[in-house]
Formats: structure tokens, C-alpha cells, sequence
């Protein structure tokens, strides 16, 4: 033995058998490692993430080619499951698709699952598996048949209508979708949209409705806090025939102006209001002449408790005498003024179905100096007289509509002066009983109308009583909308100034019929009627007039008035005798 050559010597014991236990388990393990090695070698390489598709597509190839490496050698042994189960389609609004019965084969793409088919539409290669490497090397790619022609299934709302076709490997059409998933291809399967709201937004509380005004042309007036003025003014040119009205008088051009104006209160409760009216009428070529005309009243109502009610009123009117009333002095050079102003005050109580009124009244009347052409003046004092009276009213409540009442007058008329120019004493007590009814029907029929027995008696025993027939009455009717009929009905005891003549007892009657047309056009007409029942042995005297008219706004401060009217007295006494036509165009403002 040389001394370079190595020298072997016996392992110990215990090294000796962990040496064969790491040389086993060494073993043991490449061939592990090989076998794992020899199966990848068989599987296509992966590139990228796996689509449920290609998998479905590649087992039911290998379940066609039992063969194939892969495939289970048995092709009776049952298959397993084709992709993973997922949840159906549902759509971003509930209720958007109606109820489809294959529903729960639908994937979490809405591609059938567990139905063993492949799903229809081509294969997206671009980031799966390569199907030419699903076979093994030297063999072809089965090709699949010609698919069947395609069944028509119904389209989802929100989605167009598809071609429904299928191709199982023993050739069986089932139901699937002609698409892709439908998160890939969304042109054929657009989302759903939304075809009406459920949850609308409610208006806002303080929301402002614009409705249609209904009078268009009506006067807005001028509101000052809790009172609104509604004032206009009429001015124009009137042509008669007779400008003073008299037996005796002839045509004129007359220069017209007419003011009028109302205020009025919206409190909750009470109510009050203030009416004027005034004419003033001048020559302009023809007969000279020129007179006033104006009126002023006042009222209001008080409702004290839900059956007390009082009411007040007061007025004030200046006029010409009328040329037809016997007590007109003839010959004068014009026609003496007349002022009246009167005041009432009553108070209401109903009782259940029952109801009393009590109504005080007065009036005072005083008469200018008649004048004539040689300038001579007659003082007309004599006849200034105040009248007052208080009248009780009883009635019930028939319907609420309804009531009728019975009143009773009593007054007397007092001269300023007790004996008059011819000596004789006219003053005496009044009496009047009337019957009648009280009307409401909403905004149909609303007024009052009586008759009944009124009689005036006079102090100077010289002189007869004037009595007559009583006839007094107000009344609107609206037997349609923007058509209203107006009835007044007026009786007065008249004094007298001649020697052995009481007076008369002076009917008139008021009809008028106002219609609007259309919202900008008024129509109206008038007919008035009068009765003079005189003591003195003249007869009766007979009046009538009718006038037409009509109202055309421009706006609602602007309007275009056209009126002719024509009106004559017939008496037996010819200085009562008169007749006047006139035709009157003018320029109406409002506010």
C-alpha cells in the first residue's frame, strides 16, 4: 500500500443506515416529480385566464372522443358538472324583465348551465386557451356540425330579440342564448333601461297653481290694506233731441261726463262699503244747458253672534226736479235741484225658524229756487220737509232659500215750515203694511218683493188722504252665467203746491238685462216704466223709456262705450207731456 492511495475505513453503525434512509426518500421523490412532470407534459400550457366557455366546450369534445388523453376510459360513467354554477341574471330595475320559466338554468353571465350543451356564439380566443392544443399531437380538431336552424325566442324588455339556438353532441336544439356573456358583448345586450319611475319627486307645499283669470277684463281696483277702490270715468258726446226734458225743450249737443266709484271691505266678519255716482252734463252747441246729477251712499253690517245681525246706511243724492212732476212751477228759465239725503238703521234677530226685524228711517228733502227769464226768483222752502219712520218685520224660514214676512210702517211727514205758500198745513202721520218675500238662492236669485197698502193723511182737514196700492222691491237673477236680470220696484207719496191738491202716489218699475258676450263685450238694455196716480182729478200719468247699450274693452283700463235710448211721458195735462231721443258715444277708463 502506498502511502498517497486513501484509506477506506467502515462507517459507524448508526451513520451507516441514514445514509440509505436519505438515499430512499431521494428516490422516492424524483419519481414523484417525474410522474407529475410526464402528466403536465399532456395538458396545454396555460396563457391566461380561463373561460367557463372554452372548459364546456373542451369536455364535450372529449366526452365525444373517449379516447383522447384526459377522458375517462368508461364512457357510460356519469359526467361531472359543465362550469361553475352561478346566479341568474337580474336587472338594475326590479320588475324591468317579465318571469322567465328558464330562469334557474341561467348562469351568472345568463348563459345556461348544467345542461351538458356548449354555449352558442363563437369562442373568444384572445385571452383563453388555444383549442388546437386541447388534442393531442398529431391529431386534428373536430370540427362541430352545421348548427340547426335557429328558434325564435320572446326578447326581454331592454333587449333586442335573439336567435335561440343550441347543438348537444347527440344533435338535441336546446334553449340558449345566441350571444356571448352578456358583460362581454353588450351590443347585443344592452343594459335595461328604465321605463318609468316609481318614487316621483311630490311638488313643493308652497307650489304655485297659474289658473286662467275668468274675468280677464275686469277692473283690478286699488288696494289700500284691507279696502280696495274700484273707480272709472266715462266721458263723450250726446246727441238729443230734447236736452232738458221738458214739454217744451229742443236738440243739443251735450258734452257727457260720468264719475263712478265703489269701496269695499274683505274682513272675515264684518262688511262695509261706499258707493258714488255722478253726471254732469254741458252744452256744447244748441239748446244751453247744463245740470248735475251725483249720489253718495254708505253702509255697512255688523254680525253680532250667529242670529244677530245690524245693519246701517246713509245717502246723499243732488238732482234736477223731474219736468213731468205736477209740482214743477211752469215758465221757470230752468229747473230747480232737488237734494235728499236719508239714513236707515236696523237691527235682525232670528229666533229658531222665525226672525224679527227692526228698522228705523229718515229722510229730509229740500227744493232750490225756481227762476225765471225776467229774473224773478220764487223761494221753494215751503216744501222742505223730513220724513221718519219705523217699520217691524216678523216672518219664518220656509227654506233656507225662502222666507216669507209681514211689515208693518208707521211714520210721519213733517214740513219744515207748517203752513205752506197757499196756507195749507201738509204735514200728517203715515201708514204702511206690506207682505212679501225674502230670496237667497246662492247666486241665482237673490232680493225681496212686497205689496201691500200705504196711505199718507194730512193735518189740514181741506185736504183728502193719499193712499194706493204699496209695490216695493229689489231683485238679481243670474239664469246663467254672465247674463244678469235686475227688477227694482219703487213706490213714493208725492206732495203738492197748487190750492186743494193732496199729492199723488208715483210708481216706477226698472227692468235691465246685462249680458257679457265674451269676455271683452257688454251688452245691456234697459226698460223703465211709470205710473202717476194724481188727486187732482188729471188722470193718470204714463211713462216709458228703453235703452240699448254695449261695453267693448281694449284692456282692462280701457273701453269703448255706444248707448241710444228714447223715453216720453203722456199725461193728460200738456206741460207733463214729453219725449226725448239721444244717442250717446264715449271713452270709459277703469282702474
Amino acid at each position: 500500500m502506498h502511502l498517497w492511495q486513501p484509506r477506506f475505513e467502515a462507517p459507524h453503525r448508526g451513520s451507516f443506515r441514514t445514509a440509505i434512509n436519505v438515499c430512499l426518500t431521494t428516490a422516492l421523490l424524483s419519481s414523484t416529480v417525474f410522474a407529475f412532470g410526464a402528466r403536465a407534459q399532456d395538458a396545454p400550457p396555460l396563457r391566461g385566464a380561463v373561460q367557463e366557455n372554452i372548459l364546456q366546450t373542451q369536455n364535450n369534445a372529449g366526452a365525444s372522443n373517449p379516447g383522447q388523453p384526459g377522458n375517462p376510459a368508461n364512457p357510460s360513467a356519469p359526467q361531472a358538472d359543465n362550469g361553475i354554477p352561478s346566479r341568474p341574471y337580474e336587472p338594475v330595475s326590479p320588475g324591468a324583465l317579465p318571469p322567465d320559466d328558464d330562469s334557474g338554468n341561467l348562469g351568472l353571465f345568463g348563459v345556461p348551465g348544467g345542461t351538458g350543451s356548449p354555449p352558442p356564439g363563437p369562442v373568444d380566443n384572445s385571452g383563453g386557451l388555444n383549442p388546437d392544443s386541447a388534442a393531442a399531437p398529431g391529431e386534428s380538431v373536430p370540427v362541430p356540425a352545421e348548427r340547426p336552424a335557429a328558434r325564435t325566442a320572446p326578447a326581454r324588455p331592454g333587449e333586442t330579440r335573439a336567435n335561440i339556438t343550441a347543438t348537444a353532441s347527440g344533435g338535441e336544439q336546446t334553449d340558449s342564448l345566441a350571444t356571448g356573456a352578456i358583460e362581454q358583448n353588450r351590443e347585443a345586450n344592452p343594459p335595461a333601461e328604465r321605463t318609468a319611475r316609481d318614487n316621483l319627486p311630490e311638488p313643493a307645499i308652497e307650489r304655485r297653481t297659474i289658473r286662467p283669470d275668468p274675468e280677464p277684463f275686469a277692473p283690478l281696483g286699488i288696494r289700500a290694506g284691507t279696502i280696495t277702490l274700484r273707480p272709472s270715468i266715462s266721458t263723450g258726446l250726446r246727441a238729443t233731441t230734447n236736452a232738458d226734458g221738458s214739454s217744451d225743450g229742443s236738440s243739443a249737443v251735450l258734452s257727457e261726463t260720468r264719475l263712478r266709484a265703489r269701496a269695499t271691505t274683505d274682513w272675515s266678519r264684518h262688511s262695509a262699503f261706499l258707493d258714488f255716482d255722478g253726471t254732469y252734463d254741458k252744452s256744447i252747441s244748441g239748446e244751453e244747458y247744463s245740470a248735475p246729477n251725483a249720489g253718495l251712499r254708505g253702509g255697512f253690517q255688523l254680525d253680532l253672534g250667529e242670529r244677530t245681525t245690524v245693519k246701517g246706511e246713509a245717502g246723499y243724492r243732488i238732482r234736477q226736479e223731474d219736468p213731468s212732476a205736477p209740482t214743477t212751477i211752469v215758465g221757470t228759465s230752468n229747473r230747480p235741484l232737488v237734494q235728499e239725503l236719508d239714513a236707515t238703521f236696523g237691527v235682525r234677530h232670528e229666533f229658531g225658524k222665525f226672525f224679527a226685524d227692526v228698522r228705523g228711517n229718515v229722510d229730509h228733502t229740500t227744493y232750490g229756487n225756481a227762476e225765471f227769464s225776467d229774473g224773478s226768483v220764487v223761494s221753494q222752502e215751503d216744501r222742505d220737509n223730513t220724513f221718519a219712520s219705523i217699520a217691524l218685520r216678523g216672518g219664518f224660514e220656509m227654506s233656507p232659500a225662502i222666507k216669507p214676512f209681514v211689515e208693518v210702517e208707521l211714520g210721519k211727514l213733517m214740513y219744515d215750515e207748517s203752513l205752506d205758500a197757499n196756507g195749507f198745513r201738509r204735514s200728517g202721520p203715515r201708514i204702511g203694511l206690506r207682505g212679501g218675500v225674502e230670496l237667497d238662492i246662492a247666486e241665482k236669485l237673490k232680493g225681496e218683493l212686497a205689496i201691500g197698502y200705504l196711505r199718507q193723511d194730512i193735518d189740514d182737514p181741506r185736504l183728502a188722504a193719499v193712499d194706493g196700492m204699496s209695490v216695493d222691491g229689489a231683485i238679481t237673477w243670474s239664469p246663467q252665467r254672465g247674463t244678469d236680470v235686475s227688477l227694482g220696484l219703487l213706490t213714493r207719496v208725492e206732495g203738492a203746491t197748487a190750492p186743494d191738491d193732496s199729492g199723488s202716489v208715483f210708481y216706477e218699475g226698472t227692468l235691465g238685462i246685462k249680458r257679457q258676450v265674451r269676455s271683452n263685450l257688454d251688452v245691456s238694455a234697459t226698460l223703465i216704466g211709470s205710473l202717476r196716480d194724481n188727486t187732482d182729478g188729471s188722470g193718470w200719468d204714463k211713462g216709458f223709456g228703453a235703452e240699448i247699450g254695449a261695453t267693448y274693452w281694449f284692456n282692462r283700463f280701457v273701453g269703448l262705450d255706444v248707448s241710444a235710448r228714447h223715453e216720453f211721458t203722456h199725461s193728460e195735462v200738456e206741460s207733463r207731456q214729453t219725449e226725448e231721443t239721444s244717442i250717446f258715444m264715449g271713452v270709459t277708463l277703469q282702474r
